[in-house]
């Protein structure tokens, strides 16, 4: 359907968003009840033990909302498009861009690992510490896989794409940025007090890398998938091999 303007009618907004967010929780809930049925419970299995199966389990969880429920809204409330709707697309100038960003993010990283070891005696806490220390070559493969190249496209289609679009619409772009960066930090929260805090803040500062490089790009989201993987593919490789 398209209006007497020309423009096409979009109905998906915050609502969306806020589906998406509730069949993420409610796919880790899932995972976390399969994980724990499956390796005899998480008191006497330690996460870097869990098997292939448990790993990819963990990290499909979140899929049904944030790439589904996305390609649900696009279908039935947008333009039947992931690429109209919320700009999944990769151009050859993406590329040098994405790798900037994610070079840009990796040093942010750097100089708050560096602020932290100032004022703790502990190492920097990573959000990496349920990858195996040893794993075999399929293992690494599928980690690295998941991790690297399917992650970025799901999450940054849901976080760059539907909730970034959704918050900017109702309440302006840099809102937007703000918003689906701190919310982007705060799913990613892992331990406790300080230490989950500062893995939020620094998955929120790569979250505001990634929506500043799709609000240049125009909306595409080619840039923040390189970059998000760029991030990524170092975490795992560091975590497995170097870790």
């Amino acid at each position: 359907m398209v209006p007497s303007s020309g423009q096409p009618v979009v109905r998906w907004g915050m609502g969306d968003v806020l589906i998406g967010l509730l069949l993420w929780l409610v796919g880790g809930i899932v995972a976390s009840i399969i994980v724990v049925a499956t390796s005899g419970g998480l008191s006497t299995t330690k996460l870097t033990d869990l098997s292939l199966g448990a790993l990819v389990v963990s990290l499909v969880a979140g899929w049904p909302g944030f790439l589904g429920w996305p390609a649900i809204a696009s279908w039935f409330k947008g333009q039947q498009s992931l690429v109209k709707d919320f700009g999944l697309s990769i151009a050859a100038v993406d590329i040098g861009w994405g790798v900037l960003g994610g070079v840009l993010a990796l040093s942010l990283s750097i100089v708050a690992g560096i602020f932290w070891r100032l004022i703790s005696d502990s190492p920097e806490p990573s959000n990496a510490d349920f990858l195996p220390s040893n794993p075999s070559a399929l293992t690494a493969f599928a980690l690295l896989f998941l991790v690297a190249v399917c992650t970025p496209v799901v999450e940054e289609l849901f976080f760059r794409g539907l909730f970034l679009r959704a918050v900017g619409r109702r309440f302006g772009l840099p809102w937007a940025v703000v918003a689906s960066s701190i919310v982007f930090g705060l799913l990613h929260f892992q331990g406790a007090g300080l230490h989950g805090l500062f893995i939020s803040g620094v998955t929120a500062t790569y979250g505001a890398v990634f929506a500043v490089l799709v609000v240049r790009a125009g909306g595409r989201l080619g840039p923040s998938i390189i970059a998000h993987a760029v991030v990524n593919g170092v975490g795992v490789i560091g975590a497995l091999y170097l870790g």
